[in-house]
C-alpha cells in the first residue's frame, strides 16, 4: 500500500476510534461478563503419542473472553480441533491478554516462547490495532517483526489468526460499525501481505469465520463484541486447518 493511500485512511481511523471508545464508554457494554482465561490443558486422544504442544498468544479473544469456562475458549476449541485431525493429544498453552496489539504481543507475549518450547505458536491479534488506530506502515513493520521474532523465540512454525470483521458486533451501533469496519479491512490486507513476506501462515478469519454470525446472534457473547463459545468454534474450525498443516510440515 503506497504510503498517500495510507495517510488517507488516518482520519477515517481517528473518527472510528473516537466513536468506537465514546460509544462503549457510555454504554459500558465491553464491560465482558467472562473475562477470559490464562488457559492449560491437554485435549486429544491419551494414545496418541506425545503431545503437539501449541501456544497462543494475542489479545482478549486468544484469552477467550466471552466463554465461560476455559475449555470453552478459543485455544481449547482449536487444540480440540488440531487433535482431531492429526489423531495426537495436544497440550494448548494460552499466554494470551486483553487488551494486547501487535506492539504488545511482541514485546510481552513472544519471550514466553523460550520456556514453551512449542511445536507450532498461534498469534491471533490485530482487532485493537484497529480500535487504536495502529497507523498502516507501524502495522505492517510490527506483523513481520511479530512473526520473525515468534518463530526465532519458539523455535517453531507461526500461523497468524487475521482481522476479524466488524459488522456482527452488535456492540458497535452504525455508523460505528461501518467506519471501524472500513479501517479493519486497511489493517487486514497490510496484515496479511506482511504475514506472507515473512513466511507464516495467514488465516483470514473475516473471509473464513465472520460470515457465519451473520444471522447468529448467539455466536456473541453478552458483552455485545467478544464471541460467544459458538462464535469461537467458528475461529476454530478456520484456525485449526493452518495450525495442523504447520505440525505436519514441520514434521
Amino acid at each position: 500500500m503506497s504510503a498517500k493511500i495510507a495517510l488517507a485512511g488516518l482520519p477515517l481511523a481517528l473518527f472510528a476510534v473516537l466513536g468506537v471508545e465514546t460509544y462503549l464508554a457510555m454504554t459500558a457494554t465491553y464491560l465482558p461478563a467472562y473475562p477470559g482465561f490464562s488457559v492449560e490443558a491437554t485435549v486429544g486422544p491419551a494414545a496418541g503419542g506425545r503431545p503437539i504442544e501449541l501456544a497462543v498468544l494475542g489479545d482478549s479473544t486468544a484469552a477467550g473472553v466471552g466463554a465461560p469456562v476455559a475449555s470453552q475458549s478459543l485455544p481449547v476449541l482449536v487444540a480440540d480441533r488440531v487433535a482431531a485431525r492429526l489423531g495426537r493429544p495436544v497440550h494448548v498453552v494460552g499466554k494470551a491478554v486483553s487488551g494486547a496489539r501487535t506492539a504488545t504481543v511482541l514485546a510481552e507475549q513472544v519471550p514466553l516462547l523460550e520456556a514453551a518450547q512449542p511445536d507450532v505458536t498461534l498469534i491471533v491479534i490485530g482487532s485493537n490495532d484497529v480500535t487504536h488506530v495502529t497507523a498502516p506502515w507501524a502495522m505492517g513493520r510490527q506483523t513481520a517483526a511479530l512473526v520473525e521474532a515468534a518463530r526465532m523465540a519458539g523455535h517453531a512454525p507461526v500461523v497468524i489468526g487475521g482481522i476479524p470483521q466488524f459488522r456482527t458486533v452488535p456492540a458497535l451501533l452504525q455508523p460505528l460499525r461501518w467506519v471501524t469496519g472500513r479501517y479493519a479491512s486497511v489493517l487486514r490486507a497490510i496484515q496479511r501481505r506482511a504475514t506472507a513476506r515473512a513466511g507464516a501462515a495467514y488465516v483470514d478469519i473475516a473471509a473464513l469465520a465472520s460470515p457465519r454470525f451473520v444471522g447468529r446472534p448467539e455466536s456473541m457473547s453478552s458483552d455485545g463484541f467478544h464471541p460467544s463459545p459458538i462464535g469461537y468454534g467458528f475461529w476454530a474450525d478456520a484456525l485449526a486447518p493452518a495450525v495442523a498443516g504447520a505440525v505436519s510440515q514441520a514434521g
